[in-house]
């Protein structure tokens, strides 16, 4: 179920340079790359004369040239230069190749591929207080269906198993053992929250408790937030580029305020790594059980509201269908 009138990550904004990048996004095969005023553009990537990739060619003067035989090609798409053509002859009509909307923001390029719609399309999805941090960020493609990252960040319970040395709640539960938390769930415009530990009344349970906000927004993008206690904050999106896999790209915010505003990581992150070798266990498992057989109990409330979220948005329905999701629903949980 690809969501495509939305805004997707292509890549880092630091890894556009001179040349061309290729990348994958949903089914599509895009060609990203800065032309006139360093402005980044996507183009389909295939040559509209014998459907090399453009990515495999290079960028002048603002304008990406095919490496086989040198068709070159304006960010819009449209063929301006063909080097076999004698002089005087003109370029074939509607020659060239589809463009995407393309835009640059909050440390990433973004692409749009919501097709035929009427108008320019909204504006990328901001990511909140961007400018207030310093961030690493980095790139890693998972063996696994993007909902499967996106439902693992929105389980509260399996931190405590699943990293261990890394994670907050296994030191937590190292020191006092599992206790019962309550967490609050609330949909929201675009997506839903996942708030705890809170009171029945929603308020914090202790003066000094340190509360976590794991946010969902449409189409792809989780985030961790402190709310009390030392700051953190996590913002992860999961690109789609096939049913069984997808692209994660990473920010998380740096505790010393010193350096540059964005930090590319090629390294993989541990607590990172961890994750990747479940999730892509659970996809090799579902590829080979068909239809596998989960139970679930009340812990899974919130990764059983996403899955119902994607597939309401993916018929165009979330907007309407949003009004039956409970405001607020508290979930009682071991954690």
């Amino acid at each position: 179920m690809f969501l495509r009138q939305y805004w997707y990550v292509a890549c880092a904004s630091s890894q556009l340079g001179a040349a061309p990048r290729a990348v994958r996004i949903l089914d599509q095969e895009l060609v990203v790359f800065r032309g006139g005023g360093r402005r980044p553009r996507a183009l389909a990537d295939r040559c509209c004369h014998r459907g090399v990739k453009l990515s495999l060619g290079r960028v002048t003067g603002g304008e990406i040239a095919c490496g086989y035989h040198g068709w070159r090609f304006s960010g819009g798409g449209d063929c301006v230069h063909i080097p076999s053509l004698a002089p005087g002859r003109r370029i074939p009509e509607r020659c060239g190749v589809p463009a995407f909307p393309c835009v640059e923001q909050d440390g990433y390029v973004w692409v749009w591929l919501g097709g035929d719609g009427e108008g320019a399309p909204p504006p990328p999805p901001a990511i909140e207080g961007f400018a207030a941090h310093r961030w690493d960020q980095g790139s890693v493609e998972l063996g696994c269906a993007a909902l499967k990252g996106l439902e693992n960040n929105l389980d509260w319970c399996h931190p405590v198993f699943a990293h261990p040395w890394t994670h907050g709640q296994f030191y937590i539960a190292l020191v006092r053992g599992l206790r019962e938390q309550l967490l609050e769930m609330r949909p929201t415009p675009d997506g839903m929250t996942l708030r705890g530990p809170v009171r029945e009344d929603g308020g914090a349970p202790g003066r000094r408790a340190a509360q976590t906000l794991l946010s969902f927004k449409l189409p792809d993008r989780v985030e961790v937030r402190s709310l009390g206690g030392p700051s953190r904050r996590i913002v992860l999106h999961f690109v789609p580029t096939a049913p069984d896999r997808c692209r994660m790209e990473w920010l998380i915010a740096r505790a010393m305020p010193f350096g540059p505003r964005v930090r590319f990581r090629r390294e993989e992150p541990a607590i990172l790594r961890q994750d990747r070798i479940l999730l892509e266990s659970a996809e090799q498992a579902a590829a080979a059980q068909g239809a596998f057989g989960e139970h679930h109990v009340e812990a899974d409330a919130p990764t059983l509201l996403l899955r119902r979220i994607i597939a309401w948005a993916a018929r165009g329905e979330w907007e309407q269908r949003r009004a039956s999701v409970p405001e607020r629903r508290v979930i009682r949980v071991t954690a």
